[in-house]
């Protein structure tokens, strides 16, 4: 990409995208009804408003790590199960407080990636 400098108050830049991409890029400018040089335009601004928000592959981020721990912990409960006298009926009782504890974790984690969205 090279920019080139005119008089006007913006600066041109001139990219080289392959024929099968540049064909893509009008395709999508034709669906939205804008021009090329305004989608791109479009997408420069998003990717530079999401590069200073510095945190907006965090959500995702976490959802993993929230998603990791509930199959950790179901892991265990499957351990106890099997290596544990009376293993089963000790999940059981402790089955219903653990759902309710991961459905919030997953309902705050829905929030959280809501939130980063807007």
């Amino acid at each position: 990409m090279t920019a080139i400098h005119g008089s006007s108050r913006d600066a041109h830049l001139r990219v080289r995208v392959p024929p099968e991409l540049r064909a893509e890029l009008r395709a999508l400018a034709r669906r939205r009804g804008s021009s090329v040089s305004q989608l791109l335009r479009s997408v420069i601004a998003r990717e530079l408003v999401e590069a200073d928000s510095g945190s907006s592959s965090l959500p995702d981020e976490s959802a993993i790590r929230e998603t990791a721990i509930l199959i950790a912990v179901e892991l265990v409960v499957k351990l106890q199960e099997a290596s544990i006298p009376g293993g089963t009926t000790l999940s059981r009782r402790l089955v219903e407080d653990a759902a309710r504890a991961a459905i919030a974790r997953m309902e705050s984690v829905q929030a959280a990636l809501r939130d980063a969205e807007r």
